[in-house]
């Protein structure tokens, strides 16, 4: 779920406080050795305070170390209340707590989780804000933990918060439309997911990879389930598979338009053009115009699926297979029609169409005038 963040180890050397005598404002010598034990007592107390804290974020990481997290973090504390203006001992505690949560992935630990959540990100946000010197790499390692902490608590709305604010911070930054909609998709919300997806193509509309990428996912629904070992996904009627081929096509045609040497976009069309062909109902023996229609259509789907082969044989300059024997390296398969098969099929599509739209076959573009002649041949005898 995440890597495991890394604490930090505190070597300064700890500084023991000073006192000045002013020579306007001299007090008795007793007084002032009096005065200088005093404030070497205290200077001596705090800077063993500190390094018995400096101790205890050493003992803390040697137990991180151990994958301890829970131990670590009481160590981290204590080191706290012994050095409350330090810096290092957030930025382990942090670690220690993101790292607690990293492991708590079973459902019954999320109420705990979520504290632990919460603890290291105040710590991480506490260590940048009393950093003397912040940098760009700081800010940017907090986001990071930030971010794998929301993802690890499953904080669905904090996490699309985050994304949603940087896509409005930069509103061409196209790769932010993914996140988003990734975002939406690991929250179950597959409408939004797809909506990114569709708004990229709206706002990038001369990118190969948003179109190439709504298409592939528009696709998913098609895939088989492998265990019933069909070529295609039962449970979606054949007239909605069909219209999802379609769709996809649609989407694909985009992306060799924008980049005809998109070879992945052929593989994808043809697999599109294959599950349209699947889901022709073919019936043994057809009676309607629609039934006749149908086997016709298949097999035109067989040759537009070849055809995406074919061209993707062609931008990798792959030889035609041979007929003779098995090829022993890659090559372009023959395509499943001859040139008659294909005319044969097509004479046969416009006959079948022209009776679906009620025109008799002497009424069929050709023939028309044959039937003027013939009427007036009939009215002459």
């Amino acid at each position: 779920m995440g890597r495991k963040p890394s604490p930090r180890v505190d070597l300064r050397a700890t500084s023991m406080p000073t006192t000045v005598s002013s020579n306007r404002n001299r007090r008795s010598p007793v007084r002032a050795v009096a005065g200088l034990l005093a404030a070497l007592a205290l200077g001596s107390l705090a800077g063993c305070a500190k390094i018995e804290a400096r101790d205890l974020i050493r003992e803390g990481n040697s137990l991180y170390n151990e994958g301890k997290f829970v131990e670590a973090l009481d160590a981290y504390t204590k080191a706290e209340t012994l050095e409350p203006d330090g810096v290092t001992m957030f930025w382990n505690r942090a670690c220690a707590a993101e790292a607690q949560v990293l492991k708590m992935k079973d459902p019954s630990e999320k109420e705990d989780r979520r504290k632990y959540a919460d603890s290291a990100l105040k710590d991480f946000q506490t260590w940048y804000d009393r950093l003397e010197q912040k940098t760009a790499e700081d800010e940017e390692q907090v986001k990071g933990h930030r971010l794998a902490i929301l993802k690890a608590d499953e904080r669905c709305e904090d996490l699309l918060a985050h994304w949603l604010e940087r896509q409005r911070e930069e509103p061409r930054e196209e790769r932010l439309y993914t996140k988003i909609a990734q975002q939406y998709e690991e929250c179950g919300n597959a409408d939004k997911y797809l909506e990114w997806l569709k708004k990229r193509t709206e706002d990038f509309p001369e990118s190969v990879q948003a179109w190439h990428t709504l298409a592939t996912i528009s696709f998913m629904p098609l895939m088989p389930d492998a265990e019933n070992g069909l070529g295609y996904n039962e449970s979606i009627p054949p007239a909605d598979r069909i219209a999802l081929a379609d769709d996809v096509i649609v989407l694909l045609d985009r992306v060799t338009q924008l980049d005809p040497k998109f070879a992945d976009a052929y593989i994808w069309r043809s697999m599109a053009y294959t599950q349209r062909q699947l889901a022709r109902i073919v019936v043994e023996n057809p009676e309607t115009p629609q039934e006749r229609l149908e086997p016709i259509l298949a097999r035109e789907d067989t040759m537009l699926a070849w055809k995406q082969q074919k061209a993707k044989c062609d931008l990798e300059e792959l030889p035609e297979c041979p007929t003779d024997k098995v090829p022993d390296a890659p090559c372009c398969p023959a395509p499943p029609l001859s040139s008659e098969e294909q005319a044969k099929d097509a004479e046969l599509r416009r006959q079948i169409e022209d009776e679906i739209k009620g025109i008799a076959p002497a009424e069929a573009p050709g023939a028309k005038d044959g039937k003027k002649k013939g009427k007036k041949k009939g009215k002459g005898n």
